[in-house]
């Protein structure tokens, strides 16, 4: 193992509290109900000892702190001052005022239609003043299931990934290798998975049957429209 990997650290954050580990193993827990205005105090509660200077931290943000739509560009929107500004007219559409002080995220390669996420500007600011006080390098910043995603591996010309995590549920949808719809809501009850699905899919003209849902958090299921359901989320 090399020295950068043994020291890298996972610190994981949101509504349930906050968790540090390097290489699976737990340095630190601070599972007490979090705020967005509670978290820069969480974050002074790191022992020392368990964040040496340099060392490379991996945070992963919990999907109840982030905000998703799946963006149209039209024509003639190019470079990304123009692309951040349309992010943000269509989040303030949905999510309305409280958008006005998120920081947004999007797919990087140029592509028409693009997956944007957004998160409480003074999230980043905590986690920044905390990493530059402590002497930490934020190697990333992502949100929980953007991470899963990354990783899981797997592949379908129609399908989605979802991810079932401390009573939230974000879920994706592709087709054809274009994002169709992305959204998380709480969930507590796994078995309402099949009929929120249903509901995704009916937002949609076309035929949208036959297609896999990779799902991490949740057991296996029968889906509507002959959909089937792969569970783990690590797919070869």
């Amino acid at each position: 193992m090399s020295l950068l990997s043994s020291r890298t650290l996972l610190l994981e954050v949101g509504p349930h509290g906050l968790s540090l580990a390097r290489a699976g193993e737990r340095l630190h827990a601070d599972l007490q109900p979090l705020a967005h205005d509670t978290l820069a105090a969480a974050l002074a509660r790191i022992p020392a000892a368990a964040t040496p200077r340099r060392a490379a931290v991996e945070v992963s943000i919990d999907n109840a702190w982030t905000r998703w739509q799946v963006i149209d560009l039209p024509p003639g929107v190019a470079g990304r001052d123009e692309v951040q500004a349309l992010v943000r007219a269509r989040m303030m559409e949905v999510f309305g005022t409280a958008a006005q002080g998120w920081t947004f995220a999007w797919d990087a390669q140029p592509a028409e239609r693009v997956l944007a996420c957004g998160m409480d500007t003074a999230l980043v600011q905590a986690l920044v003043a905390w990493a530059a006080a402590t002497g930490v390098r934020l190697a990333s910043m992502q949100p929980a299931w953007l991470r899963a995603y990354a990783a899981f591996g797997g592949s379908a010309a129609l399908g989605g990934f979802a991810q079932l995590q401390h009573g939230w549920l974000c879920m994706g949808l592709w087709s054809g290798g274009r994002w169709l719809h992305m959204r998380g809501e709480a969930l507590d009850d796994p078995a309402a998975l099949p009929a929120l699905l249903e509901r995704r899919l009916s937002l949609f003209d076309g035929a949208l049957d036959g297609g896999q849902l990779f799902v991490q958090g949740a057991p296996s299921m029968n889906l509507p429209r002959g959909w089937r359901c792969v569970t783990g989320g690590v797919v070869a």
